[in-house]
């Protein structure tokens, strides 16, 4: 039997606004990796198409289905790309009427029972984790099986209904899970964002599953749990050698929520990786109140040149609404700590949050301008669907009445999900702009990022920046 992975095409200025000019195109999607590389070991053949890399989605995609004849199509889909993914879908329906079509991912794990209802092209919804859920159904599409009742986190049609199965318990083990499939990517095509290298090739990958943090607008919790799933030290190894060796990676950027909340499993991790000498520059995700000195030094040894940190606000009453659970002063304390060690540091910042006014903006706008890290991302409210946030936007009387799929994008500041009464629409993309202005103008921020070109390549890297801060600005 063979499975067909499609990845949506997504038009780059809709999935990154202003920002599109530095913003890469690596779409390389790890969860597909890790569904393909389980279905691999297990005897299944697995293919995949990321549509961007198309003359024409809908030319070469229908060439592309009818050259591989595949049995059944999987379809990834997030909540900001569900319009393009329902169009994949429907093309696809069009081109081979007889193969089944799954939808998997954030959006149709949030709403499994609306995806198949709003979509006759649709046949099957994997929600949750997806490694032994798809492989159930294709065992059971295989054996000429009709019921699925028994595959538990599977929604399907039956007699004209929808039926959705019970959920699938969290996959504790992930050491039992192989390298993912990353040699069925175009590897050699994607360009990660300017801000996650340091050395190329850089590749993306996860350590983890799950996180134990309370963040009202993070949704990880929701789709993997609230207990930390570590790949062990020694198979994470592995699967770098595996990319160093095939595919001659010089770094990697983690993606996990927060690399760093086991000390112990850091620990050993990083002196395997001192040990093995795997001289790889690598970046990650963590917290202020989940590093000290001892780790952040042990990291750098072990090839981490940088992290990037969610303040989100100046203001504790923020921190606190959010659920942070951390305080401004130790933020300020690990950021300011890793500047001194020499990190490349990038921080993140929520502007507008329920209950703020313009004063607590420029708070933490001010604070932003304080710390002077390399990179600073500035956003406005994002409430997920079903978020935490979400329902404290929708009380603080902000969320807007009439709201499509790909409105829930971070990166679309014309069309605000959640407005702030206090500020107002226009306001907040004002201050938004101003933000990015002041920030990139701040004499401290240019000679910290002046002071890490040694390099060509840092030259190119530091071009490309500069014309999406432009770009940005002008709307160009």
């Amino acid at each position: 039997m063979k499975i067909l992975f499609i990845i949506p095409s997504v038009d780059k200025i809709k999935q990154w606004g202003r920002w599109h000019r530095g913003a890469g195109n690596n779409s390389f999607n790890y969860g597909i990796a890790c569904l393909s590389g389980f279905l691999i070991e297990k005897g299944i053949d697995v293919s995949l198409i990321d549509c961007q890399f198309l003359e024409s989605m809908e030319e070469g995609l229908p060439e592309e289905i009818k050259r591989q004849k595949p049995d059944l199509i999987g379809i990834s889909c997030f909540t900001p790309t569900y319009s393009d993914a329902i169009y994949t879908a429907n093309l696809c329906r069009k081109i081979a009427p007889d193969v089944k079509i799954v939808l998997g991912g954030a959006h149709p794990s949030l709403y499994p029972e609306d995806t198949l209802k709003e979509n006759a092209s649709v046949d099957f919804v994997v929600f949750g984790e997806g490694e032994y859920t798809l492989y159930e159904l294709i065992s059971s599409i295989q054996s000429g099986e009709k019921d699925f009742s028994d595959i538990k986190g599977l929604g399907y049609r039956l007699n004209g209904s929808i039926v959705i199965n019970g959920k699938r318990g969290f996959i504790n083990e992930l050491d039992d899970l192989p390298i993912p499939a990353y040699d069925i990517f175009p590897l050699a095509k994607y360009k990660i964002q300017i801000t996650s290298y340091k050395r190329l090739p850089t590749y993306t990958m996860v350590a983890s599953r799950g996180c134990p943090y309370s963040c009202t607008f993070c949704q990880v919790k929701q789709f993997l749990g609230i207990r930390m799933r570590y790949k062990s030290p020694h198979k994470l190894i592995e699967e770098i050698k595996f990319l160093k060796e095939n595919f001659n990676a010089r770094g990697i950027m983690f993606q996990d929520s927060t690399f760093t909340f086991d000390w112990n499993w850091v620990k050993e991790f990083c002196g395997l990786m001192i040990s093995e000498k795997m001289d790889m520059t690598w970046m990650c995700f963590t917290r202020a109140d989940r590093v000290n000195e001892e780790i952040l030094s042990l990291m750098k040894k072990a090839g981490c040149y940088g992290m990037s940190y969610g303040v989100e606000s100046a203001n504790q009453k923020s921190l606190d609404l959010l659920k942070k659970n951390v305080k401004v002063e130790k933020i300020v304390e690990s950021v300011e700590l890793s500047l001194k060690m020499g990190f490349f540091v990038t921080t993140t910042y929520i502007m507008g949050i329920p209950g703020e006014d313009e004063a607590d903006v420029r708070n933490t706008i001010n604070l932003a301008n304080k710390l002077a890290t390399h990179i600073a991302h500035f956003y406005l409210p994002i409430p997920y669907p079903e978020s935490e946030m979400f329902f404290q936007c929708k009380e603080d009387g902000g969320i807007r009445p009439v709201l499509k799929w790909e409105d829930f994008n971070m990166f679309d500041d014309e069309h605000p999900v959640y407005v702030n009464p206090r500020i107002g629409a226009r306001r907040m993309k004002e201050l938004k702009k101003f933000a990015v202005r002041k920030y990139y103008t701040n004499p401290k921020v240019i000679i910290r990022n002046l002071k890490t070109i040694n390099s060509y390549d840092d030259v190119k890297k530091y071009y490309t920046a500069a014309k999406a801060i432009w770009g940005f600005y002008t709307g160009k």
